[in-house]
């Protein structure tokens, strides 16, 4: 819609539903209004043994602790056929700005892996954190009890907040000169990260007894219950911010609801940052009105400026998202209808004084990289190494004790832990004389490095979803089902392509599938949509090439798809540019 239409903020407020009633608004509002700080009946449903789940209230609410209801959709027909109930569990998710853990900690998230999910398995999100899968109602707060005597939480990490802050996990180590200045990052996202924290004391009286760790620094202390930021009804939706540099956008800032590109002059010093807003790639397969999206340049602010800035865009989107419909609830469908010139003046007004023009990127300055492999740090004498985790399930199974093996390691020598938006692992922080070693020990146990020639460029470069059988939105496999795929790519000679492919179970897109050059989303079980023409870089979202495809002619698809590019780019010409450039509708052709 035209800027003109919105010049007026009550015609937004009064559209989006902000001044309804409070009976008009969505039931997950009206329950957040008066839920007594998220408290709800959470504390009396979580104690009571009868029952293995929640109400979905509870539900509801709980979301906003990191932890989502779910059932093992593998035995949910037998169970039925058998007249039992569903067989229940919780995911719960940590919140780890950057990915960034010391030693102990990813020791104690792999002794509650042992101790509390039925899977005995640590995964690492697409977002940088770890999530568990099959924790019983009643383990909850021995759980949370856990996360709080190593400084860590699962508060904020779903639900209607700010969710995990994103950042490159080797920004402030990397040696590469042209990536210098990173280090930035590691404040600013943990100063994000604790200002968009809940202020409601309620995860802490609810699974913690309202006590914390006396080690925790006063930055974590309980606080007055105000929420300042968010206000009594939260934000309309969740709200993804990431933070990067052209060089090396190994986190999707587009796709963030609030992505922060560094910017630098020659020297490396830092000039300040452009504001890129509205990016989001949920949808849904029969509402034509939703919509994935990447974000759109609003402007630039300089370094004293951004918190300001953050703040703007948040409370912006508090003030005038949707309320109403929770299918367009996101900032990216505000954006849409209000239009950036209105975004830009109404977000120049909340930093106080006034916002620069976006300053343009050259598009050859974009690069992706996953960080495998051995590097040198930017301090001397110390090193790090990426470590390939394929869909970032961290397990043991037959022929490969991957969670025990890579235990032993950070045991023995104690590196730090980072985790990168590819949902692999790195341990940074590792002496010269230790080097060896660790290489020998993780190469033994059967990692791969990206340096052996084992890995394939397509399996290095793909990702999905959980899906199946813990999500209770997929709509089709995709954690269990990419690896098969790709195998069968590799089978038919194209290992060795270097191209973004992810799979998702459901038009959710938690693997960010609408950017990738080859994007499988799921559109019913055994069956996918099949995108193309996204870039290796991440700035472009993919379109639709066929819809419904059984899972079984995926690869005889790509397959054909590859064999055509090879025929007809260009000299150098990657698969998403070559894609793009000759359209779905010619490749249907």
């Amino acid at each position: 819609m035209a800027d003109q239409q919105y010049s007026d903020p009550e015609v937004i407020r009064r559209e989006q539903g902000i001044d309804a009633p409070l009976e008009k608004k969505s039931k997950v509002e009206q329950l957040k209004l008066s839920s007594k700080g998220l408290r709800g009946n959470v504390l009396e449903e979580m104690l009571d043994e009868s029952t293995p789940n929640v109400s979905n209230d509870s539900y509801q609410l709980m979301k906003h602790f990191g932890m989502y209801q779910q059932d093992n959709r593998d035995t949910r027909i037998e169970r039925k056929r058998a007249g039992l109930e569903k067989d229940y569990s919780f995911m719960i998710r940590t919140k780890v700005p950057g990915g960034i853990l010391s030693a102990e900690q990813y020791l104690l998230l792999d002794e509650l892996a042992e101790n509390f999910s039925t899977f005995k398995s640590i995964r690492l999100t697409t977002r940088q954190t770890i999530q568990f899968h099959g924790v019983g109602k009643h383990q909850l707060q021995g759980f949370v009890r856990g996360l709080n005597t190593r400084l860590l939480t699962s508060y904020g990490a779903c639900g209607d907040v700010v969710r995990n802050t994103m950042f490159c996990p080797v920004a402030d180590i990397d040696a590469d000169p042209a990536l210098r200045g990173r280090e930035v990052f590691w404040e600013l996202g943990r100063q994000i990260s604790d200002r968009t924290l809940p202020r409601t004391n309620s995860y802490y009286d609810i699974f913690i007894d309202g006590e914390k760790d006396d080690s925790l620094s006063p930055k974590f202390e309980l606080r007055s219950e105000a929420e300042d930021l968010y206000g009594e009804n939260y934000m309309p939706r969740k709200f993804k911010i990431g933070i990067t540099v052209p060089e090396d956008n190994c986190i999707d800032v587009y796709t963030q609801d609030l992505g922060l590109v560094a910017m630098f002059d020659e020297k490396r010093k830092l000039q300040g940052y452009n504001i890129l807003a509205g990016g989001g790639l949920g949808h849904s397969h029969a509402k034509k009105d939703s919509y994935p999206r990447v974000a759109s340049p609003i402007g630039f602010v300089g370094p004293d400026k951004i918190m300001a800035a953050v703040d703007g865009v948040i409370t912006i989107q508090r003030d005038y998202g949707n309320r109403l419909d929770r299918k367009r609830a996101r900032l990216k469908y505000l954006l849409d209808e209000v239009g950036t010139d209105w975004f830009h003046k109404e977000l120049a007004r909340r930093v106080g004084s006034g916002i620069e023009a976006y300053r343009e990127i050259d598009p050859a300055a974009w690069k992706a990289e996953d960080h495998l492999g051995w590097h040198d740090q930017l301090q001397p004498g110390l090193h790090y190494v990426g470590i390939f985790i394929e869909n970032g399930r961290i397990e043991d199974r037959k022929g490969f004790k991957m969670r025990t093996a890579l235990r032993k390691v950070i045991d023995k020598y104690r590196p730090q832990v980072r985790i990168t938006g590819q949902q692999n692992i790195i341990l940074a922080n590792i002496p010269t004389k230790n080097k060896r070693t660790i290489n020998s020990m993780l190469l033994k146990a059967g990692f791969d490095l990206g340096t052996e020639d084992k890995l394939s460029e397509l399996r290095r470069w793909e990702m999905s979803c959980v899906a199946l059988p813990t999500c209770g939105l997929a709509l089709a496999e995709a954690e269990r089902a990419m690896p098969v795929l790709i195998t069968q790519l590799e089978e038919r000679g194209f290992g060795n392509e270097s191209i973004v492919m992810r799979m998702s179970g459901c038009p959710n897109s938690c693997s960010r599938a609408p950017v990738a050059e080859i994007g499988l989303i799921g559109r019913a079980p055994q069956k996918y949509n099949i995108y193309t023409g996204g870039d290796f870089e991440g700035l472009r979202l993919n379109e639709l090439f066929k819809e419904n495809v059984p899972f079984d002619d995926l690869a005889d698809e790509i397959a054909a798809l590859f064999k055509r590019w090879h025929a007809e780019r260009n000299e150098g010409e990657a698969f998403g540019d070559w894609s793009h450039r000759v359209g779905v509708e010619a490749l249907k052709g």
